[in-house]
């Protein structure tokens, strides 16, 4: 039976990905577990390993986008024949599953590099563990990874047209690309001088200085660039004719009134586009409900501080609270499964995904069996992770492979909200703010910690009995936490 190869999710944002380069040939014998093609989305280039053994047959060529779970290629058995894409009910990879911890021998190559070369790898989207280094043991350099990048663009560049009109294909040195980049020049604009068309340095800088001759604010140039405007064409209402940022403004919205003042705007793009697709796509696609609930949790701050003074460490709420997901969700699998086509696929490991909140969007690093981890080893855990989710220095396996998720908006005063749902994972834990509330405690009234809690279902796979029943025992795990070490150290 044919096993079919889509495009993978690569972050909780990304919708879309690219095929850059197929790194085995239309009909050849492939093993599972080797490298089989290299994909990239909006910040990540990513090799995907083929999944099964078999025949690979391509459907994507390189230069094609694919929406996350399209269809990019199938592995088949020996004479089999290769199925159409479109007759598909329901891809059945769509999006790369957790797989057990590698062993000694299957660790990745030790990746060494200079902090610049990380640097430009994280500018240009490129997967550094991709890279040759050609230093002395292998140690990468920002030339090693600008060649990458540019081997890469060039493959790219060079893949068969696909059926839409593609654009203006760019020939160009590394040099000019290099150069287009320090100037701030959109190459594409630029008119190559070479054989065929290629842009050299001097093409590159020609265009900057017939740029440069215009009198424009650096704000304006910058923003005209981003559009794709011609200064050329914009009036300036500045000092001695000057373009302003109004006047940019003014070109991509209409004429203003002179003197009128223009509302603030914010680009819709990028993450925050990507955030947006996916949320509407989750809310579409999914039956939500969301159940809210409260939990006695002044056991659980006791705790809390316990342990900070044991380990002197800043233990927080969200370390406990994923620990204590965690082990209820041992006892409620089915809140920790994923929807596959016309299957209900139950995870054999519990991930942890916590939201982290960046000025660019929402980003979701995974713990990956958090239920046999320690709490010590979640908080230090999650303090790394969202450290380097703030710095963009994430891999692409501690941010997917998630099959539960948790976020916290307890700090910002929220009692309780309807979280949206991750794809494929099937709920999401919303956690919102304690208070102090006054409960009867052996006839007596007395002040407690409360925290609001929200558990959002996708109604196809989790009736609203079994999302209750897990959220009686997360209750009842944060109002006793020793029951959550009853089988496993703290």
């Amino acid at each position: 039976m044919a096993t079919t190869l889509t495009m993978p999710k690569l972050g909780l944002t990304m919708t879309e990905g690219k095929v850059v380069k197929w790194l085995k040939q239309d009909g050849e014998q492939v093993v599972k577990g080797q490298p089989l093609v290299v994909v990239m989305s909006k910040k990540i280039t990513y090799e995907v390993e083929a999944p099964a053994s078999g025949v690979l047959h391509i459907v994507a060529r390189p230069k094609d986008a694919r929406k996350v779970t399209e269809v990019i290629g199938f592995i088949l058995e020996p004479g089999e024949p290769a199925p159409k894409a479109d007759a598909l009910p329901e891809p059945q990879l769509a999006a790369p599953q957790p797989t057990a911890p590698p062993s000694a021998s299957d660790k990745p190559r030790e990746v060494r590099s200079s902090p610049a070369a990380r640097r430009l790898a994280r500018e240009l989207g490129v997967d550094i563990a991709l890279v040759q280094g050609s230093g002395r043991e292998g140690r990468i350099s920002e030339r090693d990874v600008q060649r990458f990048h540019d081997e890469l663009s060039v493959q790219a560049e060079e893949g068969p047209a696909s059926t839409e009109k593609a654009p203006r294909e760019v020939r160009s040195s590394p040099a000019a690309r290099r150069l287009a980049r320090e100037l701030g020049v959109d190459i594409t604009r630029v008119q190559g001088s070479g054989r065929g068309g290629r842009i050299s340095e001097q093409d590159v800088q020609a265009f900057y200085d017939g740029q440069a001759r215009i009198d424009a604010s650096p704000l304006a140039r910058r923003m005209a660039e981003e559009e794709g405007l011609d200064l050329a064409q914009i009036a300036g209402t500045g000092p001695d004719g000057r373009i302003t940022e109004d006047d940019i403004l003014r070109a991509l919205e209409g004429q203003a009134p002179a003197g009128a003042v223009l509302p603030q705007t914010l680009p819709f793009a990028g993450m925050r586009q990507a955030i947006a697709e996916t949320m509407v796509g989750s809310l579409h696609s999914m039956a939500q409900l969301t159940l809210t609930s409260h939990a006695n949790v002044t056991a659980l701050a006791g705790l809390r501080d316990m342990l900070r003074k044991r380990w002197d460490e800043r233990i927080s709420y969200t370390d406990l609270i994923v620990k204590a997901a965690a082990a209820a969700l041992r006892d409620h699998p089915l809140l920790n499964s994923t929807l596959m086509g016309e299957q209900i696929v139950l995870q054999d490991q519990i991930n942890v995904g916590v939201a982290v909140a960046l000025d660019q969007g929402l980003i979701v690093p995974v713990v990956r069996e958090a239920d046999k981890k320690s709490i010590l080893e979640i908080h230090r855990m999650l303090r790394d992770l969202a450290e380097r989710a703030r710095s963009d220095q994430l891999t692409v396996d501690e941010v997917t492979g998630g099959t539960f998720t948790v976020t916290n908006l307890g700090m910002y005063r929220v009692d309780a909200f309807t979280p949206i749902v991750n794809p494929p994972e099937v709920a999401i834990l919303g956690v919102g703010q304690i208070d102090e509330h006054l409960m009867l405690v052996d006839g007596q009234v007395a002040a407690r910690s409360r925290m609001a809690l929200s558990l959002t279902i996708d109604h196809r796979v989790v009736d609203g009995a079994p999302g209750a029943a897990f959220l009686q025992t997360l209750v009842e795990f944060l109002e006793h936490p020793a029951l959550i070490f009853a089988g496993g150290e703290a």
